[in-house]
């Protein structure tokens, strides 16, 4: 029962983030430079609903980027944000950041770390902040 329970909320999130992705409210962008901050839309007060927002962070060639969150609240399970390793590609995807822990700082392996914030239909919480520094 506990595994079908599992397998059916790993379900419904993949249907919520298609949903989100496909009639969400487009944001984000190309940040370039040394360092820099990125706040989810509305941060502090809360990002929209349906937000599809990505954030792609190019520092210069041979530099990795350190990301460190200041700020972290999306609502739980429903509202994601998924850190890439890279460009936006499943094979690149490095962690799926969801509720009111503050994460970890996340080192890219390589000069670009993609960001992409996904949220659903209702409820949403304060958002994020999130500094970064190319080493």
């Amino acid at each position: 029962m506990m595994k079908a329970q599992v397998n059916l909320s790993r379900i419904l999130l993949c249907c919520l983030l298609w949903i989100a992705a496909a009639g969400g409210q487009n944001c984000g962008d190309t940040v370039r430079g040394p360092n820099g901050t990125i706040d989810s839309p509305g941060f502090p007060y809360g990002y929209p609903n349906y937000a599809n927002c990505t954030w792609t962070i190019v520092t210069e060639e041979r530099n990795r980027i350190q990301l460190a969150f200041q700020s972290f609240a999306l609502e739980e399970d429903f509202d994601v944000l998924s850190v890439y390793d890279g460009q936006l590609r499943q094979e690149n995807l490095r962690t799926r950041l969801t509720g009111f822990q503050l994460p970890s700082p996340i080192v890219s392996s390589g000069s670009v770390l993609t960001l992409w914030l996904i949220s659903d239909y209702a409820v949403s919480a304060q958002g994020f902040r999130a500094v970064y520094e190319g080493k």
